[in-house]
């Protein structure tokens, strides 16, 4: 345990400010959604709380039917041509479809003008160098993007538990 509580600490230390404030803003707007994701997915889990992913999990929220990325941007959600998340995710979907292949996987955009969403391979996405160099180092990644007229809104999905 204490080691655990060490490896925590120095992540965190080894974080600058900035990356600490939007981390804690993200996870508050997933908290603020939380019950209505419930309402087209069904009960959902943290997988920050289940002891077997942990906080740095792949993917935000589960359930025995699905995997739920959820990440929030302070924009409409066309601002861009495309919206992206980390290939780290889609590595992990295909790993937990290899368990089980009836799951489904979604990626969710919180954005001002709504919850948008892409459904785990579903249309084409493009992978590329991405990401962020605005918090004092660079933070680009391979990333997976989804062009945003290839999103739908979650008002528009029918729940399916």
């Amino acid at each position: 345990m204490r080691l655990k509580v060490f490896k925590k600490i120095v992540y965190y230390i080894n974080m600058d400010k900035q990356k600490l404030i939007d981390l804690a803003y993200g996870t508050k707007c997933e908290n603020e959604i939380h019950e209505q994701l419930e309402k087209y997915f069904g009960k959902l889990n943290k997988t920050c709380e289940n002891t077997m992913m942990g906080e740095m999990f792949e993917f935000d929220k589960f359930n025995d039917n699905c995997y739920i990325e959820i990440k929030t941007r302070d924009i409409n959600h066309d601002k861009y041509v495309t919206l992206f998340f980390g290939v780290n995710k889609l590595i992990k979907a295909y790993d937990l479809l290899e368990s089980n292949p009836d799951l489904r996987i979604f990626y969710l955009w919180n954005c001002n003008d709504g919850i948008y969403f892409w459904e785990h391979e579903t249309t084409d996405r493009e992978t590329k160098l991405s990401g962020r160099m605005d918090r004092g180092k660079d933070e680009r990644s391979r990333c997976v993007h989804i062009r945003t007229r290839h999103l739908k809104r979650l008002d528009s999905m029918e729940p399916f538990f």
